[in-house]
């Protein structure tokens, strides 16, 4: 893969993945953890190109994913469940885990923004 990601190698990534995921649902032993480190490396390999594309202009934004990096942008140091108001609506940040390891641990976070009731221009100060 060249440092710039293409098209290309979010093909061949997802071709690795459907091996993968193929690959563990054929497995018929007595491992049932067999193949997932394999499918969860092939998947973050996935939405790493992915998100390296959206950045880079090649593949198109979500109308979420837009106004979720306006949110990040104007609320940078917003935390877990924080409500903000932006652009006349209430907006709660929000973390869960993303991935788990085979112990349950948390290894990485997925964070978002949900959009919640419409802020009452009376209550603003």
């Amino acid at each position: 893969m060249t440092d710039a990601p293409t098209l290309a190698d979010l093909q061949a990534a997802q071709a690795e993945l459907e091996h993968q995921l193929d690959r563990q649902a054929r497995y018929d032993g007595n491992n049932p953890n067999k193949y997932v480190t394999d499918v969860r490396l092939a998947r973050e390999k996935v939405t790493a190109l992915t998100a390296a594309l959206k950045a880079a202009g090649l593949i198109p934004r979500t109308e979420q994913e837009i106004l979720e990096a306006r949110l990040d942008a104007a609320f940078p140091k917003a935390r877990h469940k924080d409500i903000v108001t932006f652009e006349g609506e209430r907006h709660q940040r929000w973390f869960e885990p993303a991935t788990r390891s085979l112990s349950g641990g948390v290894m990485t976070w997925s964070k978002t923004w949900r959009r919640l009731a419409k802020a009452d221009p009376k209550a603003e100060v």
